[in-house]
């Protein structure tokens, strides 16, 4: 039998999200005491479910399962985490792992004086992703008057917003995502991992960066290793 934290990690979920299937009827558990315990049966079965529109990991699994798919070794898992992480994303489609990671992150969208462009886009806490990063991940995708897109730590944000006036008026040109796990090994990176990059493409509404990225992603999946 395994307790809720147990079947969270299991699952690559909160608790939280756990005790809600479990009141919905949705996942069986029996209640011990003041707390449930649910079967390691029913836990695999529920883990063998494709991902849905309903459904998303949390975010230490998700910057797991990207990271993996970057050809990267998510250090913050064991082994057989990671084995059993990638056994779970083998058999998905690019749209499921969209869907499953869409929690990784905090989405930020401000202006930036294009004077101060390079410099940001250079700093060392800073790393290109999306369109910025597209051409250096073999993306098919070309970016004209697209929005640079950078992922950073909240005090790396909160910096950014002193040094360089970013501000929430005026016309969007610059993306900030703050990611939901701060123990990401980024030192020394220029931009995110492939996979990451992939997956902010594939969020965009414009048709050919999505598809771009969607690509990129479903190469990714078929080169998991069984």
């Amino acid at each position: 039998m395994l307790t809720v934290a147990q079947a969270a990690a299991r699952l690559g979920v909160t608790g939280h999200e756990v005790r809600r299937l479990i009141h919905e009827g949705v996942l069986p558990a029996q209640r011990v005491g003041r707390a449930f315990v649910l079967s390691d049966d029913a836990v695999e079965s529920r883990l063998r479910l494709p991902i849905g529109a309903g459904r998303s990991l949390a975010p230490l699994t998700a910057w797991a399962a990207l990271w993996e798919l970057s050809g990267d070794r998510a250090g913050w898992l064991d082994s057989s985490r990671r084995s059993r992480l990638r056994s779970r994303v083998r058999p998905w489609s690019a749209e499921q792992l969209v869907a499953a990671v869409r929690d990784r992150a905090d989405r930020v969208e401000v202006r930036l004086l294009p004077v101060y462009r390079d410099r940001l886009l250079s700093a060392e806490t800073v790393y290109a992703s999306g369109m910025s990063a597209a051409g250096a991940v073999g993306a098919d995708i070309v970016a004209v008057g697209a929005a640079d897109e950078v992922y950073c730590s909240t005090a790396t944000l909160a910096a950014l917003r002193t040094d360089y006036g970013l501000s929430e008026r005026g016309q969007t040109n610059l993306i900030v995502r703050v990611p939901r796990f701060d123990q990401l090994p980024l030192a020394g990176r220029s931009h995110m991992p492939a996979a990451v990059v992939a997956v902010d493409l594939a969020e965009s509404v414009d048709v050919r960066t999505r598809r771009a990225g969607l690509d990129l992603l479903s190469e990714a999946l078929a080169a998991v290793p069984k």
